[in-house]
């Protein structure tokens, strides 16, 4: 048994790296305690286990280099409970923060494995959907570039992870009169679906009523190609005997977010309908 201890010593006796040892020494944050007046070449102190095996869990519990030399700088039991208090908290928040992403992927997950099992395109079929909030800008979209930017508006507003990422919450919205006059390619408001704990101001709020959608899926482009759809889903309505009663929403089912490959992108037209 000895005092002195090379670092090779002491990072062995204490499992941890040279490297690290190195690191240390090079931020004062962790120095060796003799230097060898001779050969220049310097040791740690056996008594030192401590600092070093205290300065290890911190660094297992989160703290940062910083946080580890205001912990060890005027070290009083005050101090350090209210240090380790603060990186309590903040490891909790971390751990909610974790938990609501593991929720969202879980989500996101179940959802694409359900889109690969649902209808054919162009099958029409009617589904009880629940009421939703949705977030619009109220602003008629015109072109893609327009598209992209309000895109990046309507993200800002939402607070939470990933929303937008493999979900089926971003569309736009086609009004009743432009589908009543078969206008299906007019320019129109976009929006993103809201939590129903979601806050949203009143000026940026659409309520959309639950009820019975007519449904048709196609592959193209969000603001192009679904007139063709439109006017499938149309005839067929008539046929069998509904009237629309509201505005439709264009839902993108499957877009850029998960795939780059033209033939994967799906949207799909939900009209509210009601039977004559």
């Amino acid at each position: 048994m000895k005092e002195r201890l090379t670092i090779s010593e002491i990072a062995k006796l204490r499992g941890m790296t040279t490297e690290a040892l190195r690191h240390y020494d090079r931020i004062d944050l962790f120095k060796p305690k003799f230097v060898d007046p001779e050969t220049g070449y310097r040791y740690y102190s056996i008594f030192q286990y401590e600092i070093l095996g205290t300065i290890k869990e911190l660094r297992q519990i989160g703290m940062s280099t910083n946080e580890i030399k205001q912990y060890f700088n005027q070290r009083n039991f005050k101090k350090s409970s209210e240090i380790l208090k603060a990186k309590h908290a903040e490891l909790v928040s971390k751990l909610k923060e974790l938990t609501e992403i593991e929720v969202n992927i879980k989500e996101k997950i179940a959802y694409l494995d359900n889109i690969s099992r649902k209808e054919a395109f162009q099958e029409i079929i009617f589904r009880e959907i629940k009421s939703r909030k949705l977030i619009t800008l109220n602003e008629k979209i015109n072109s893609n570039l327009e598209l992209c930017y309000s895109i990046i508006r309507l993200e800002t507003m939402l607070t939470e992870k990933a929303p937008i990422l493999a979900s089926n919450r971003l569309g736009i919205i086609i009004e009743e009169d432009d589908l009543k006059d078969k206008r299906f390619e007019e320019p129109s408001v976009i929006f993103v679906v809201a939590k129903q704990d979601e806050k949203i101001q009143k000026k940026y709020l659409k309520l959309i009523p639950e009820g019975l959608f007519a449904c048709i899926r196609y592959n193209g482009e969000l603001l192009r190609n679904r007139s063709k759809s439109l006017n499938k889903l149309f005839t067929y309505l008539h046929e069998t005997g509904y009237r629309i009663i509201g505005d439709a929403l264009q839902i993108m089912v499957v877009d850029i977010t998960v795939t780059d490959n033209p033939n994967e992108v799906m949207f799909e037209i939900q009209v509210p309908v009601k039977k004559i």
